[in-house]
């Protein structure tokens, strides 16, 4: 699989989606990657693939949902057994809550401080602390 690459770096998607004060944050589910640890679901960038259509892509395939596909909130570079990547957190809103996990073992909406208390993985924790507290 050849994924999209910024300087060198593994690009992947976070879908920040809030509603009423909340975040959506959902967790990993066993046995992969990071189980059990949660985040801002989305995933990794296909070659020549954009970041909007990698979001929107990653919902689908995650959660059997559409989104809308807003703004860059931040990039977060980090390193996963051994490889670089870079996080884009990139705003989005649910159409609907999911009633499919594909990927993950539950999901909710969570105030910035129910957030930090999660065990959140370390280049989510990092790009919380970039999601401004108040809805833009």
């Amino acid at each position: 699989m050849h994924y999209h690459r910024v300087q060198g770096r593994i690009v992947t998607t976070a879908g920040i989606a809030r509603r009423e004060g909340k975040l959506f944050l959902a967790r990993r589910s066993s046995g992969g990657s990071e189980h059990g640890k949660w985040e801002f679901p989305g995933g990794k960038c296909d070659a020549h693939e954009t970041l909007q259509g990698c979001l929107a892509r990653e919902f689908v395939e995650e959660f059997e949902i559409d989104v809308r596909v807003g703004e860059e909130i931040g990039r977060v570079a980090f390193e996963h057994e051994g490889e670089p990547f870079v996080l884009v957190g990139i705003g989005i809103e649910l159409q609907e809550d999911p009633e499919v996990l594909r990927e993950h073992s539950e999901w909710g909406w969570y105030t910035a401080d129910e957030a930090v208390t999660l065990d959140l993985t370390d280049s989510d924790r990092a790009l919380l602390a970039m999601v401004p507290r108040s809805p833009p």
